[in-house]
């Protein structure tokens, strides 16, 4: 492995000039083992990443979600070239393409009967919240799992520091359902998607329905890594809110809030310059068409599957859990976790707290898996030492730890 000195580099000019020196919280460096994870990305291609030192790694972290269709695909980049040349980003009123694109999404996503684009997951977090209350004229939100880094749900975390208590959001776990709820926000699938937690949601639609609170799911993470396309479609427990993000947007900045046609319409502000942005609609107009082609998610939903279980029959002390395209590593212990992340990393591949799947990933799955198999019996064996810090969690998995 070379040494990381350019990383090094990057690092002490980051901390100069990015304030935490990070402009991601689960990008910074004590998110990993320091000192032999890379800190900073170069160029990419596939799932491949190539660092300031140019080492090159297969990269199961996968641009935080955001990298489906690889990074770099062809594509996608001719798309958005088309774009550019044809006037660029932004015009002085709504764009062709914009229509035409929220046209393809309800295509995709058939119960949503209205759409907006926003840039974020957080965007469309607040923007789901604003419209729920603007529509119920109640101000209570009840909500589980992560939804971005907002004053209404940051809040929820101590030590919240920033923050004011505003007290008009709860864990959904902490406050009972009435009518006087403006909306509930979930995650509808972090990484369990059992019968039991379909079960759950159909109860939580149906209590939702009987006391006239507005469900919201937050799908920026599960949107295009479910069967058909969403865990509302594929379980058929239909939100009245919806919000998608990360991998919609085929690796440019690009989320979705939409739903029902009475809630979407009712009074309310949200607005953004850059909404329209139609280099992002470009690459999410693309990504759908190849969502029906090259990369359609039954097929990766199976090669996520075969991949989980050869890698979840190698050891007990180190297990897949999740989905098929996403989830989360579990260790034994916080020391093996260290270890194992380590040392996969010297081997060329990048892991973090989370995982996520595709079919570049696939074409590499039996190298991964014989990585994995070798660096568990090393650690087993004591033969491998912590060269850097132990990793930290991010402010994200606290949260979704908490439920």
């Amino acid at each position: 492995m070379r040494e990381l000195y350019n990383n090094v580099n990057y690092k002490k000019r980051a901390e100069r000039a990015i304030a935490h020196g990070s402009l991601t919280n689960s990008k910074r460096p004590t998110t990993f083992v320091q000192g032999v994870y890379p800190t900073h990305i170069k160029r990419a291609y596939g799932s491949t990443v190539v660092d300031a030192d140019e080492n090159a790694y297969l990269d199961f972290i996968g641009g935080l979600g955001t990298n489906l269709f690889g990074y770099g695909n062809p594509e996608i980049g001719r798309s958005v070239t088309h774009a550019m040349q044809s006037g660029g980003s932004v015009f002085s009123m709504g764009s062709v393409a914009e229509v035409e694109y929220a046209e393809k999404v309800k295509g995709i996503f058939p119960f949503l009967d209205r759409v907006r684009f926003l840039k974020t997951g957080s965007e469309g977090c607040v923007a789901a919240v604003r419209i729920a209350r603007a529509f119920t004229g109640n101000q209570m939100i009840l909500s589980e799992g992560y939804h971005g880094w907002t004053d209404e749900f940051v809040q929820l975390t101590e030590p919240a520091h920033g923050v004011p208590q505003i007290g008009w959001a709860k864990n959904l776990s902490d406050y009972r359902m009435n009518t006087e709820v403006a909306a509930v926000i979930i995650e509808p699938v972090i990484t369990d998607h059992s019968p039991e937690r379909v079960k759950w949601l159909q109860n939580l639609r149906d209590d939702c329905t009987k006391n006239g609170v507005v469900l919201i799911y937050d799908e920026t993470i599960t949107a295009f890594r479910f069967p058909q396309y969403s865990v509302a479609r594929y379980f058929n427990i239909l939100p009245d809110l919806w919000i998608g993000g990360k991998a919609i947007g085929g690796g440019l900045p690009l989320s979705i809030v939409g739903g029902r046609a009475d809630i979407m319409e009712s009074d309310y502000f949200v607005s953004s310059t850059w909404a329209g942005d139609r280099l992002a609609i470009a690459a999410g107009t693309t990504a759908i068409d190849l969502l029906y082609n090259e990369f359609k998610i039954d097929d990766l939903w199976t090669f996520g599957t075969e991949f989980m279980e050869k890698f979840n029959a190698i050891s007990p002390k180190v297990q897949l859990e999740g989905y098929p395209t996403r989830g989360i590593f579990k260790y034994q212990d916080d020391v093996f976790k260290a270890l194992f992340m380590q040392e996969m990393c010297k081997a060329k591949i990048l892991l973090g707290p989370s995982w996520f799947y595709n079919k570049f990933l696939h074409k590499q799955m039996e190298n991964v898996l014989s990585v994995a198999e070798a660096v568990v019996k090393k650690i087993s064996y004591s033969q491998v030492l912590l060269q850097g810090d132990m990793p930290e969690s991010p402010f994200a998995e606290k949260v979704r730890n908490a439920y």
